[in-house]
């Protein structure tokens, strides 16, 4: 039991840090993004605001997941549920069991697990839109919402594709797709600072 304990202490130790490198480095290219798109930025304050709030969101879901475990399973199911029947369009024999999509001829099977929800993305991205000052509530409301929605599209089509690809080709598609994940994030994020430069340059047009 001694030995088990350990190694279980010492992936869990490894993910902790591994997560809080992801966050400080969304964090980082987050600002010079930010920069770079708008007025020099005070660096400090935004990543201190980014670091705030995404601790925040978090904390407070790691409380629905010890609190509301079923949700969470519930969550895991549905998107099995809507992966099997993509992949019925695409004639791909499968079967789902719980949050367990299996596939045959060959064989082969998936688990959706709390990390292919996608959640860490949602609350980073959130995080970066929180973390920008001199934005109006409905401007950070409207880009929180849009931003979700098309995270949420991408990451279910991410899914999926990573399914029905490596269970064509045996590649380790979802591999990939993870990496490209982490950079659709901020391109997301990017194309949110878009909308409000042109935003301002209208206004500025409008005002001569």
């Amino acid at each position: 039991m001694t030995e088990v304990s350990a190694d279980y202490n010492s992936v869990l130790l490894r993910a902790l840090l591994l997560l809080g490198g992801i966050s400080v480095a969304y964090g980082v290219v987050g600002y010079i993004i930010a920069s770079r798109t708008k007025r020099k930025l005070p660096g400090i304050a935004f990543l201190g605001r980014y670091g705030l709030f995404l601790f925040l969101l978090l904390f407070a879901e790691f409380l629905v997941y010890v609190f509301l475990p079923s949700f969470r399973d519930l969550m895991r199911v549905t998107v099995a549920t809507l992966v099997g029947y993509v992949l019925t369009l695409f004639h791909a024999s499968h079967s789902i069991s719980g949050s367990t999509i299996t596939l045959q001829n060959p064989s082969l099977a998936f688990s959706i697990d709390a990390a292919c929800l996608g959640t860490m993305l949602l609350w980073v991205y959130a995080a970066l839109v929180l973390a920008e000052p001199n934005v109006s509530s409905k401007q950070r409301t409207r880009g929180i919402l849009i931003g979700f929605a098309i995270l949420l599209a991408f990451n279910f089509i991410r899914i999926t594709l990573s399914i029905y690809l490596e269970w064509l080709t045996s590649a380790p598609v979802h591999d990939y797709f993870w990496y490209f994940n982490m950079i659709f994030v901020l391109l997301v994020w990017l194309g949110w600072l878009w909308t409000l430069k042109r935003g301002q340059t209208r206004f500025a047009g409008a005002m001569r």
